[in-house]
């Protein structure tokens, strides 16, 4: 009877102190802030970006550099628009070659300013790094109200090593993280408050123009944002963009639950109700237009496409998904956090169970039960983003290649996530009495007096199921780096050195040897020459692309013969001069790029019977 006594005491004492976590998180601090938190979380987050950058800077014997070469094309087209020639990777030749616009033109201010690549990019990439790692921070917070779960969900993401990856490669993964970060908190805001600003909107129009996912991600918001609405008609008058209605107006008109057949005025109602929420998502949708209209017009005006060209060259739209991209992305998921894991299955649930409003079924008890531990108990879209995204991405079949980059924007809200699951699952603990079950005595889950033990052995533990990487991970990128400067670097130097100034380069790597060589190029890998794209999907490829190079004026082309191997065993048309063969491939195409000198001839170029 008395370890009975002791629970429900134990219990009681754990419910009034989730009732206002934020107290309960800053007891005896008199002026409670966020800014040692922050300033703590911002410092890891500093001293990881400077052990990855000293780990490659020794690594490469002080050269340094970025460890993907599409972060030199960002350069190429951040250059040409600051010294005036627009979007274009070829100067004079507009192209929507670019999926983030938006951190092109960052990167093109940084330029036009003085300052240089690639230290600058990384600059860039480093500070979007640490926002995210704040905006990581905000939303825990608003999510938990819990000062100390908000820190953890940040640290779980300074120490991830993708994460830290990103930040130093020059790329737009941490601006689009952050984004998206900032547009989810402003949403959840916007949605307890029954409206939706035109900020939130700005802000998923610029994640938008971070990475072309943007657009699924406000896509999710207003289904969030229209459903959760819908679902509380008695609540449609305080569904409003910034001014509330007239208070008179309100206790003029209590909601009044209908008698059975009474409802005579119910289709007028709802109509009404469907007006008004159309009416107050309008705004935003038109802001988000005028926000990414203009490179979608620019996109459809020089490549046929709304969409960037990059989108209709790596993606192959199947009503299959891509079962090994799921598989890897799972891997990528248990690797980041494999203690998290569980508490991550759980805060997906938590989130997004209450979007459905379930009235039935063991569910709703757990839901009910956790909703005093979570500031915001309605949190769907973020439990959408993380499932959605990977499972969109596996019926496109993208490629999760170079770390699983496309996803690395989601490891915030997978940490965030994972935080929230890990809240509930204590919470749910001392309420099922599990913990009593077990003969485990549940007074140092509750306790304030036990409490700072508990959580320090719990941060201890989840930081380092993150953090068991951070080594490997920071190897990784000098060896990254290492092999974009070996190959990429030094093909572009040789042939700034060897190949005439207006010579045409055929390439299917376009970053780093364009950037450095200030040649001419063909993108065979149709980033930049969407004329490429329809070819690379004939039989005959290798074959029309031989006549497609002839017919422009290919000086050389650099390439990975296991890329197209037909036309790198055309000695008739293509003489090897040069190559660079990497001893450890870690991040590249292939592990040798071969340099060919061009000598077509009308009987040369035209061969396509011998290319199998």
């Amino acid at each position: 009877m008395s370890g009975g006594t002791r629970l429900e005491r134990a219990d009681e004492v754990h419910v009034h102190a989730d009732r206002n976590p934020v107290a309960s998180a800053n007891a005896g601090a008199k002026h409670p802030s966020d800014w040692p938190w922050l300033v703590s979380l911002l410092a890891i987050g500093c001293l990881a970006l400077g052990i990855f950058a000293l780990t490659a800077y020794r690594f490469t014997d002080g050269q340094g550099g970025v460890p993907l070469d599409d972060a030199w094309i960002h350069f190429q087209f951040a250059r040409n628009l600051a010294r005036g020639d627009g979007l274009s990777f070829n100067p004079g030749q507009p192209t929507s070659g670019s999926t983030a616009p938006l951190w092109t033109l960052l990167l093109a201010g940084i330029y036009f300013v003085g300052g240089r690549f690639p230290v600058a990019g990384q600059a860039l990439s480093g500070v979007s790094f640490l926002v995210a790692l704040a905006a990581t921070y905000a939303l825990g917070k608003r999510l938990t109200g819990n000062r100390w779960a908000a820190w953890l969900a940040g640290m779980i993401v300074a120490v991830n090593g993708r994460m830290v990856w990103a930040g130093l490669s020059a790329l737009e993964i941490g601006l689009f993280a952050a984004l998206s970060l900032l547009a989810i908190d402003a949403h959840l805001s916007d949605r307890a408050a029954r409206r939706y600003r035109l900020r939130t909107a700005a802000l998923f129009g610029l994640a938008a123009l971070s990475r072309p996912e943007g657009y699924l991600l406000f896509a999710l918001s207003l289904a969030d944002f229209v459903w959760h609405a819908w679902r509380m008609p008695e609540q449609a008058d305080d569904v409003r963009p910034h001014r509330p209605e007239r208070a008179d107006d309100a206790r003029a008109q209590p909601h009044r639950p209908e008698r059975a057949g009474a409802g005579t005025d119910s289709g007028p109602r709802i109509t009404h109700h469907a007006l008004r929420i159309t009416y107050y998502v309008l705004r935003p949708i038109i802001l988000f237009a005028a926000i990414v209209l203009p490179y979608l017009l620019f996109s459809l005006r020089t490549s046929g496409h709304v969409l960037p060209n990059t989108y209709h060259a790596k993606a192959v739209v199947n009503l299959l998904p891509d079962r090994d991209f799921l598989s890897i992305a799972a891997r990528y998921l248990i690797l980041d956090n494999p203690l998290l894991l569980p508490f991550y299955v759980l805060g997906v649930m938590v989130l997004f169970w209450p979007a459905f409003g379930g009235s039935r079924g063991r569910m709703v008890s757990v839901r009910s039960e956790m909703a005093g531990t979570l500031q915001t108990s309605h949190a769907s879209l973020l439990s959408l983003w993380s499932v959605g995204l990977p499972l969109v991405y596996a019926f496109l079949h993208a490629v999760l290649y170079q770390h699983g980059r496309y996803l690395i924007p989601l490891i915030p809200c997978n940490a965030v996530i994972g935080v929230v699951g890990l809240l509930a699952a204590r919470r749910l603990a001392v309420q099922r009495r599990w913990l009593s079950i077990i003969r485990i005595n549940p007074a140092p889950f509750v306790s304030r007096r036990c409490g700072p033990g508990l959580v320090i052995l719990t941060t201890l533990l989840i930081v380092a199921g993150t953090a068991w990487r951070l080594p490997t991970m920071a190897n990784l990128y000098a060896w990254n780096v290492d092999n974009i400067n070996e190959m990429h670097v030094a093909l572009g130097q040789w042939v700034a050195e060897h190949a005439p100034p207006d010579a045409l380069l055929a390439l299917n790597d376009i970053g780093a040897i364009t950037y450095i060589s200030e040649r001419p190029v063909l993108d065979l890998a149709g980033l930049v020459t969407p004329e490429v794209v329809p070819l690379l999907r004939l039989p005959d490829r290798d074959a029309r692309l031989a006549e497609f190079m002839a017919a422009q004026g290919v000086q050389y082309a650099l390439i990975f013969p296991n890329w197209f191997p037909d036309l790198a065993a055309r000695d008739d048309v293509l003489e090897p001069v040069h190559q660079v063969t990497l001893g450890r491939n870690t991040i590249c195409g292939g592990q040798t790029m071969v340099v060919y000198r061009a000598h077509w001839s009308s009987t040369g170029a035209n061969r396509t019977s011998e290319v199998k």
